[in-house]
């Protein structure tokens, strides 16, 4: 018996000593946006520094968008066949996936994946999240098969994870063979949807994600990764140098377009309402569409080619920020995130991002991003006039999905992501997500009323703005 016992010890034992960066592959889910691929580089120097002062050895770092050159990486899914290809025979036992913002402290990971390397049930450790109750985000999903054992989890991008290399290497086999594929064909949150395909489901178990309290919300002794915040490049732009375009109706004109009136539209110089009927009190112009019940494709092209002939002798405006009418929008936490990228003649597209078509292996060559609409798409000048150039299938097309498809097929235009913008409401998003930073948008006009997620979220930092910005509406 005690030599049983000794032998396990000592086992685990070798396992912790031996156990070093040779056996992690670190893996930063980048973008080729100039300000993003910056921040990942810096980290990858970052992790480089540190590995060389604990080992003296390189480390094995990928900078996603330099490294692997397929389209969704940001899901993970498509990296998975990459990486087992690279790693399947070598020293690798784990794969960290961390965003440019995590921050990462190489020896207490090493020290947390060396622990979680003896535990034969630990295939991936995170930070766990999970919903309070079903939400659109994740297609109202339910897992009541999993009630008694905490309920369904899924890892925080920001605060990194890891997956063992035999995980990996088994999922990708099952989605090679068509086994395993994404429930939708639409990406919305890639560490939810991650989780569900390796779970399976009842009948075909994967493991959970298990909780590692070395991987945090926000910083701490015990940290091995953490969430950074996302600081400004220096001063926020002018808010005279946007021109907010809001998509309405008719019908919501005295509803929809007063809220943005009252709230974030009080704060802004240059903002027009664009509708299928005039309408001098908001100032509304028509755009000669018919309202369609969704996609508003056309409506939203038209929208694009106004503001464009308008902005041409605007010399001052920089971007130009689409907007439903019940976005509700930070204006001044806009202008400070737009300090970091390139606005003018540059070519930039921005806001929350989904995808189209990369879980699926038959769809995933013809896979897209787009910028999801409702928390609005910010567009510089030279970006807006690209995109005015695309063209609809039909008159309710998703619009915000065909400038996708366009912007990645035919302009070839790169679409960044920002995890500030949201296109639903606060109460979709776990806690710890939406509290870890400042966020600039929600969308959807529910409970509780838009004039309270306003006045909660923006209105303090919007009061700021100059006072030239601001105006009295009722």
């Amino acid at each position: 018996m005690y030599t049983r016992v000794a032998l396990l010890l000592f086992a685990w034992v070798d396992v912790a000593i031996t156990f070093d960066s040779r056996n992690v592959v670190f893996t930063i889910i980048s973008q080729p946006e100039p300000y993003h691929a910056s921040v990942a580089r810096r980290l990858k120097m970052d992790i480089e520094t540190q590995v060389v002062e604990l080992e003296k050895r390189e480390a094995r770092i990928h900078i996603t968008h330099e490294d692997f050159a397929v389209g969704g990486a940001w899901t993970i899914i498509p990296l998975l066949s990459p990486l087992v290809e690279k790693y399947r025979n070598s020293a690798v036992r784990w794969v960290l996936f961390v965003e440019p913002h995590t921050a990462v402290r190489c020896a207490k990971l090493i020290e947390a994946l060396a622990a979680a390397d003896t535990q034969k049930d630990a295939m991936w450790v995170g930070y766990p999240l999970s919903d309070d109750e079903p939400t659109i985000i994740h297609h109202f999903a339910y897992f009541e098969e999993l009630e008694d054992e905490g309920g369904f989890v899924y890892p925080n991008f920001a605060s990194g994870f890891a997956m063992k290399m035999e995980l990996i290497v088994s999922i990708s086999n099952k989605v090679e063979s068509g086994e395993r594929q994404l429930e939708a064909e639409f990406s919305i949150d890639p560490a939810f949807e991650l989780a569900r395909l390796v779970y399976g489901d009842i009948h075909d178990r994967g493991p959970l994600l298990t909780a590692d309290q070395s991987f945090c919300v926000v910083s701490g002794d015990n940290c091995a990764t953490y969430p950074r915040q996302f600081d400004t490049c220096g001063s926020p732009v002018p808010e005279d140098s946007i021109y907010f375009a809001v998509k309405t109706w008719s019908g919501y004109h005295a509803t929809r377009a007063r809220v943005v009136k009252k709230t974030w539209g009080r704060h802004v110089t240059n903002l027009q309402f664009f509708s299928d009927r005039n309408d001098s009190s908001l100032p509304a112009v028509d755009v000669g569409i018919p309202n369609t019940v969704s996609g508003h494709c056309a409506k939203t092209m038209a929208i694009l080619k106004e503001v464009v002939k308008r902005v041409e002798n605007m010399t001052h405006i920089k971007w130009i920020f689409l907007a439903d009418d019940d976005t509700i929008l930070g204006v001044q936490r806009l202008c400070e995130i737009l300090s970091c990228y390139r606005g003018g003649d540059d070519v930039t597209v921005l806001g929350e991002r989904y995808g189209y078509g990369y879980g699926n292996k038959e769809t995933a060559s013809k896979g897209y991003d787009y910028i999801t609409g409702g928390g609005g798409t910010v567009l510089s000048v030279g970006a807006s006039k690209l995109a005015s150039r695309c063209s609809c299938s039909t008159l309710g097309s998703p619009d915000d999905m065909t400038l996708g498809a366009c912007a990645t097929h035919v302009q070839r235009v790169s679409l960044t992501h920002s995890p500030l913008f949201h296109q639903a409401r606060p109460q979709d998003y776990p806690r710890e997500v939406v509290a870890r930073d400042r966020p600039v948008s929600f969308h959807r006009h529910s409970s509780p009323d838009p004039l309270k997620v306003y006045a909660t979220w923006f209105q303090h930092d919007d009061l700021a703005l100059r006072p030239r910005g601001l105006k009295d509406e009722l």
